[in-house]
Parts: structure tokens; C-alpha cells; sequence
């Protein structure tokens, strides 16, 4: 191998490099589970799967509402046959955080951009603090934003290599992926769809029509999907969903809603620097001033802006939805959004700096280094933070709990404890349990009965 070629496999891997190494950061790495976490946890402790499942199904009305439990079954899988390990309960987040970088810079890359705009796209995606920290979270929500990466780059793809067997069984696996996942991915499953076809008919000059639009969607691929979603759903959360009667703001008023659902969600990787990122995209649609025979078509802008802002739109749709059942509106229900506006505003830069560079590269360089910069300063703030945090726990040397604190306990009178009181002691033993290795106790299996029996009231 030569030189260039040797600089180049570098260069070309060294955006995947950087988003493994920020998926790792944010992985958990010895962080001990909470009670969110331990309620995936406790399925582990039954016998087989099917008794698990069965156990999921009797809780999907009530404690479980609106899941799958297809990441519960996972957990399972994990838990029994691979160790009793945390970052083993936490395993499919992190892989979906994996598959979200990876779908994000072979986006960039079918798209077109430089390496250096494949590195801007995953410190951008780097700074979304909300999103990396799912990326480490034992619950279903990392999948989400995955699976919509994941089949936005599908559907950009697919045009390129439409006779393309691996490219069809990476949409498979992508759409049964997210709708086997989570609820949510319904919504922006047509989302993504439309963004990559308005950006085909960009790029093809194809008039829009509503019957091209539907088999660009590839409705083989659509009935699979749906099928899957709705066979699940009737299984599972649409069997009927509790009435909760909680307050739906009650979590958003410390900060404010509009706070919440821009420095703590959707725009956290701008850094709070919105007049200079505002700025820099009035500069940026400048080439739009310049002559047509100059600048080229400007159509190509159009997909991103439409990204974004459907984005946006779609957390209000969830937002809603979690409304009108009297449930928590919480920023976490936005994971999706969150990832594809970070994704959608760096692609609209990219596109407009083409624009420009078509003027003089200098000028495409120039627009990518901004961006760059706007950028890097959340990323690398949360991967400071990161690194002090995994170097904290590496120092400390892993508490080995005595012999006699790994004796599995009896039998627990939970009936007669609070839910509070009830969770901190399951947690701390699930904890315990995971510290000492060996097979999950079976006293986490009184849990859902004293939880099912709570609710039964």
C-alpha cells in the first residue's frame, strides 16, 4: 500500500474512529443501573423466555405502556447468555449508537461530502448531550434515532443501487429494527421517506408525483414494516394504555417548554450560540443571491430544511400525544428528532457551501471550518466531561462485596413496602447482584407480582 493510499483508508475511517470513541464515552461504562434500567433488569430473572415474555405481556397495559418489549426480550438474551454485566444490559442502546454514527457519516458520505463534513456531522450529533446519554441508558429510546438514520440513508441510497441485495436486506433489517423497537418510529418512518425523495427529485429533476413518491417508498418494504408494527402493537401497546391523570408539564417547568426544546434537546450541539449559527446560515443561503449559472441549482437545499423542520414538527406531534393521555411530556420522547435535526442542519450547511464552492473551493473550506467550529465546542465540552467521569471510575478500584453479601437473599415482604421503599431496595440489590456475578437472583422475580399488585388496587 502507498503513502496516499495508506492517508487515505486513514482519513476515510477516521469519522467512524471518532464516532465509535464518542459512543464509548457515553456507553456507562461501570455506572450502576437506576430504577428506570432495573425494570428491564427484573425480566432477566425469570426461567425462559417464554415466561418472560409472558410476564412482559401481563404488565404491557399498566407498567410497561406503550412499549414493545422486544428491547426487554434483548435484555434478557444479554443478561442470560452473555453475563450479568450493566454494559451488557445496556448493550443494544449502545450498539444503536454505533449503527446511528455509522448510518449518519455513510449518509454524508452517498451524499457526496468530504471527510471533513462527515467529522462536522458527528461532532454535531456529539454535542446532542440528551441523545448520548440514551446512547448509555438501559431503555428503548436510543433505537429510535438509529433506525431513522438508518432508513433516511436507505432511502438516499437506494436511487445509487437499485438492483442492490445488500442495500434492500440493510432496509430490511433497518425497518423491522425500528418497528420492532419502539412505537415512536412510526412517525418517522414516512419522515425520512419524503426528505430523501424530495432530494431525489433535486438531484433528478424528476417532477414530483404522488405515484412516483409511492414506489420510491417501496411498499414491499412499507407492508413489511407496517405488518410487523401493528402484529406487535395488538400483541402489546395497543391492547389499551392506563389512565395515568398525571400532569403533563410537570417536568418541563423548572427550565420552561421552550428551554426544554431547544437547549436542552434539539439544539443543545449549537452551544447556545444561536445568533452565530444564525449568522452563519443567512451567510451560507448567500449563494442563493448569486447567479444561477454561478451557483447551479439550489434545489438540493430544499431536503435538509424540510428535515429539520419536520423534525421539529414530530416532537410537537409526540409532545401532543403525550398531552392529550395525561402523561409526562418529556424531552427524551424527542430522541428521534433530536438526532435528525443536529444531522439536517449540518447537511443544509454542507449543501450551501457546494453553492459557494463552485465560486472557489477556498470558499467550500472555508464555510466547512465555520461549521466546524460552531459546532465542536459542546462535543468537546461533553467529551471533557466524559473522560473525567471514566477516569473517576477507573481509578476506583471495584468494590468486591463480601462472600456473605453474595448469598442470594429469601424471600422479601415487598407487599408491605411503599413503591419507593420497594425500588431502592430492588435496585440496590440488583446492583449487588450484578457486582457478584453469577446468575440473577431469584427474588427479582417478586417484584412485578408486587408491582402488578399495586396496580390491581
Amino acid at each position: 500500500m502507498t503513502v496516499s493510499r495508506a492517508v487515505h483508508a486513514v482519513a476515510c475511517a477516521l469519522p467512524f474512529l471518532l464516532g465509535l470513541g464518542a459512543v464509548g464515552l457515553h456507553a456507562s461504562l461501570g455506572r450502576p443501573i437506576w430504577i428506570d434500567e432495573f425494570t428491564h433488569f427484573a425480566y432477566a430473572a425469570e426461567p425462559t423466555t417464554r415466561e418472560a415474555w409472558s410476564l412482559f405481556l401481563a404488565t404491557a397495559d399498566n407498567i410497561q405502556h406503550g412499549q414493545t418489549g422486544i428491547y426487554i426480550i434483548l435484555n434478557y438474551w444479554t443478561l442470560n447468555y452473555l453475563g450479568l454485566d450493566a454494559t451488557l444490559l445496556r448493550l443494544p442502546s449502545i450498539l444503536s449508537g454505533v449503527f446511528l454514527f455509522s448510518s449518519a457519516i455513510m449518509l454524508f458520505r452517498v451524499l457526496g461530502f468530504s471527510v471533513l463534513w462527515q467529522i462536522v456531522v458527528v461532532a454535531a450529533l456529539t454535542g446532542q448531550h440528551l441523545l448520548m446519554y440514551l446512547l448509555g441508558e438501559a431503555r428503548p429510546y436510543a433505537p429510535i434515532p438509529a433506525a431513522s438514520a438508518g432508513l433516511l440513508l436507505y432511502y438516499v441510497a437506494r436511487p445509487q443501487h437499485p438492483e442492490s441485495w445488500g442495500m434492500l436486506l440493510f432496509g430490511i433489517f433497518t425497518a423491522v429494527f425500528g418497528t420492532t423497537m419502539h412505537v415512536y418510529f412510526a412517525v418517522y418512518w414516512p419522515v425520512v421517506c419524503l426528505v430523501a425523495y424530495v432530494h431525489h427529485r433535486a438531484v433528478t429533476h424528476e417532477a414530483f408525483s404522488l405515484r412516483s413518491l409511492i414506489r420510491f417508498a417501496n411498499p414491499g418494504l412499507v407492508a413489511l414494516g407496517a405488518g410487523l408494527y401493528l402484529l406487535l402493537g395488538a400483541l402489546t401497546w395497543l391492547r389499551g394504555q392506563p389512565n395515568l391523570g398525571l400532569d403533563p408539564f410537570e417536568w418541563l417547568r423548572q427550565q420552561g417548554p421552550l428551554a426544554n426544546f431547544t437547549n436542552y434537546s434539539h439544539t443543545q450541539f449549537l452551544d447556545g450560540s444561536y445568533a452565530i449559527a444564525a449568522i452563519f446560515t443567512a451567510a451560507a443561503m448567500g449563494a442563493l443571491l448569486l447567479p444561477a449559472g454561478l451557483r447551479g441549482s439550489a434545489a438540493r437545499l430544499q431536503a435538509p430544511a424540510l428535515l429539520v423542520l419536520l423534525s421539529l414538527l414530530l416532537s410537537v406531534l409526540i409532545g401532543w400525544i403525550s398531552y392529550m393521555a395525561d402523561y409526562w411530556i418529556l424531552p427524551r420522547q424527542w430522541v428521534g428528532s433530536i438526532a435528525l435535526v443536529a444531522i439536517g442542519v449540518v447537511w443544509f450547511w454542507a449543501e450551501a457551501a457546494r453553492l459557494w464552492a463552485r465560486l472557489t473551493p477556498l470558499l467550500g473550506w472555508a464555510l466547512c471550518g465555520i461549521a466546524a467550529l460552531i459546532v465542536s465546542s459542546q462535543a468537546l465540552n461533553i467529551i471533557g466531561v466524559r473522560l473525567a467521569e471514566l477516569r473517576t471510575r477507573l481509578a476506583e478500584a471495584p468494590a468486591v462485596p463480601p462472600p456473605e453479601a453474595c448469598e442470594p437473599p429469601g424471600a422479601l415482604d415487598l407487599a408491605n413496602m411503599s413503591n419507593e421503599d420497594r425500588n431502592a431496595v430492588m435496585v440496590d440489590l440488583a446492583n449487588r447482584n450484578i457486582a457478584c456475578g453469577g446468575p440473577i437472583w431469584v427474588v427479582f422475580r417478586g417484584y412485578y407480582t408486587s408491582q402488578l399488585a399495586y396496580w390491581a388496587r
